[in-house]
């Protein structure tokens, strides 16, 4: 059971004594020995599946027996210090040499970086003029002879295991494509400190796994493995998209019934911009691309789950702050008691016991939840509507600052940045503003305003 939130989970008989050994100290490998009859891949894909839902936790990958052969591709332009770093932390790379190839295409660089590459092993594509990172990524996978393509950007160095902890993925899960950990590389600025912790590029600390559903899951092609069968099924990368085609392509690839999973571990680390003007330029132009994305890709929705006596309870605060009237709170009380009657009872009714203090601290935690991805929604997307129309009304203003300080205090207090709290939200404000203005900005030009559109389901 996983307690916050309360989750119950119903296993057969096969999964329990599976997880009975692993419980007891077991290694998977030797379960399998014991058992050849027992399908893996299903096996890895179930295990897989209890990991990104909370019910298991993966601290490690093993050894890969039989390692597939990767075709590392790297597009660069006018990069030539940075693709050589990147290039030799390949070099450190944990994986068997005759197991790995290198394709670097140079996407009409102003100096040919051939004449800088001078590795045998390190195969060199030139196109005259530029076509973009997507076209050059679809080059080297052209040319490419491994069994799975690795995309990595030319401003990023490998760690050691970069390959040795994502390939497994593919190889045993069967996953179709898998991204690991983009850290950042800089770490002596207040702004480097900041993308450490808060790049777009960071994925975060939590395994996923996703298939075909309507989720806007992806992962950045920094740090992007995919099996060659997955990528002509997904029908490469979009040539046309200068921003977003890794978006594009992970959503292509899941609508195939692949699954596409997000691990913390095969870490690369990232040279990010580490100037202000240059990051909020970044966010706003990640933000342009969501009008198209969204646009080619119908079924994909920001899907908002809805506890009901959380939203309600949300809702008694927003009248109380909107109206300064503070009775809309005698709402709360009532509502979290009803709340906890209900799950107390639906505990009873699946026969599962949990200590009162834990049910009260696991509902508490899902109200603050709930209250932390409504009030990200409406700063990610609103804020400066809610500056400009506080000037009219100013309860907005309190509304817009309580959002502000109840997600930047819940970030800050999760992603721990080396940072002091007003430098941080500093930067949190300014980058929020700078990725909204994207995005209206982006759909004003496509005339097309799907992105703000939501989904809501009840959790």
């Amino acid at each position: 059971m996983a307690r916050q939130p309360v989750r119950g989970l119903r296993v057969n008989e096969s999964l329990y004594r599976l997880l009975q050994s692993l419980r007891d100290g077991e290694s998977i490998s030797s379960y399998f020995s014991r058992r050849p009859a027992l399908n893996r891949t299903e096996t890895y894909q179930t295990l897989l599946t209890l990991v990104s839902r909370g019910y298991l936790k993966l601290e490690s990958i093993g050894p890969i027996p039989f390692p597939p052969r990767v075709s590392i591709i790297i597009p660069v332009k006018d990069q030539p210090e940075d693709l050589l770093d990147c290039l030799k932390s390949l070099e450190k790379l944990n994986y068997p040499r005759d197991a790995r190839e290198i394709i670097v295409v140079d996407d009409g660089s102003k100096k040919s970086v051939s004449q800088l590459v001078t590795a045998d092993n390190i195969q060199v594509i030139r196109r005259e003029f530029s076509l973009g990172p997507a076209a050059c990524r679809n080059i080297g996978a052209q040319n490419a002879r491994g069994d799975a393509f690795a995309f990595l950007d030319a401003d990023c160095l490998s760690g050691e295991n970069w390959l040795a902890e994502t390939v497994p993925f593919i190889q045993m899960a069967g996953a179709g494509a898998v991204g690991g950990f983009i850290d950042g590389f800089y770490q002596k600025t207040c702004l480097d400190r900041y993308e450490k912790a808060f790049s777009p590029l960071n994925m975060g600390k939590r395994l996923i796994a996703e298939g075909r559903t309507d989720s806007g899951f992806y992962v950045p092609t920094a740090n992007l493995l995919v099996s060659r069968e997955a990528f002509t099924a997904a029908g490469g990368f979009n040539e046309s998209l200068r921003l977003g085609e890794d978006v594009d392509f992970c959503w292509r690839l899941r609508s195939k019934g692949y699954t596409l999973v997000y691990t913390p571990m095969g870490v690369v680390a990232h040279k990010h911009r580490n100037r202000l003007g240059k990051m909020l330029q970044r966010r706003a132009a990640y933000g342009t691309s969501e009008a198209v994305l969204y646009r080619a890709h119908h079924d994909k929705k920001k899907v908002f789950g809805v506890p009901p006596y959380a939203a309600m309870s949300f809702l008694a605060v927003i009248l109380a702050l909107l109206l300064l009237n503070p009775y809309p709170l005698c709402a709360l009380p009532p509502l979290f008691a009803i709340d906890l009657w209900r799950r107390s009872v639906t505990l009873k009714h699946i026969r599962m016991a949990l200590p009162f203090p834990s049910l009260v601290s696991a509902a508490l935690r899902s109200y603050l939840a709930f209250f932390y991805y409504t009030f990200f929604h409406l700063i990610r997307y609103y804020l400066v509507i809610i500056i400009g129309l506080g000037v009219l009304w100013y309860p907005l203003w309190i509304l817009g600052g309580l959002a502000v300080l109840w997600t930047s205090v819940g970030d800050f207090y999760i992603k721990k940045p080396r940072l002091l709290y007003p430098v941080f939200l500093f930067y949190y404000v300014m980058e929020h503003l700078a990725y909204q203005a994207g995005v209206f900005w982006g759909c004003l030009k496509q005339g097309y305003f799907g992105s703000y559109l939501l989904s809501f389901k009840k959790a």
